[in-house]
């Protein structure tokens, strides 16, 4: 469920120039060089039939790939299925939130998952237990 956005204290909706702010600092942060994102990048978009530019080319190039990562060229954006395969390259899911973050979202792992359905279930038990004592009472 996404919150409702407040129109005095909202954060910009325009997220591209965050967004490839933290690709590049996901790349650059990265244990992988340039050579080796792209060569993860165009693996698995080959492995999973993701287009990663328009055109006829056959794949990302080096010179596609740094316009991306360039905070300051901002009339070169990935399209969302290339967003994907590079924070899917880089093991990284960073940029992903960078998105999300305006509106209140939050990505979390499966671990962060497990917590919050055990919390869910704790205070439906405590619930439990309050709604019991009170029917304890009334007998």
């Amino acid at each position: 469920m996404v919150k409702q956005l407040n129109l005095f204290s909202q954060p910009s909706l325009n997220v591209g120039k965050k967004l490839k702010e933290q690709m590049a600092s996901s790349a650059r942060e990265s244990k992988f060089s340039r050579e080796e994102l792209l060569e993860r990048m165009n693996d698995l978009a080959g492995r999973y039939g993701v287009r990663l530019v328009k055109g006829n080319g056959n794949g990302l190039t080096m010179a596609t790939l740094a316009k991306w990562l360039n905070p300051e060229a901002m009339e070169h954006m990935p399209g969302i299925n290339s967003l994907v395969i590079l924070c899917a390259a880089l093991g990284d899911l960073e940029p992903m939130r960078e998105m999300l973050a305006p509106l209140g979202g939050m990505l979390i792992d499966e671990d962060e998952v497990k917590l919050l359905l055990w919390a869910k279930e704790y205070h439906r038990a405590k619930e439990a237990r309050n709604r019991m004592r009170k029917l304890e009472l009334e007998l």
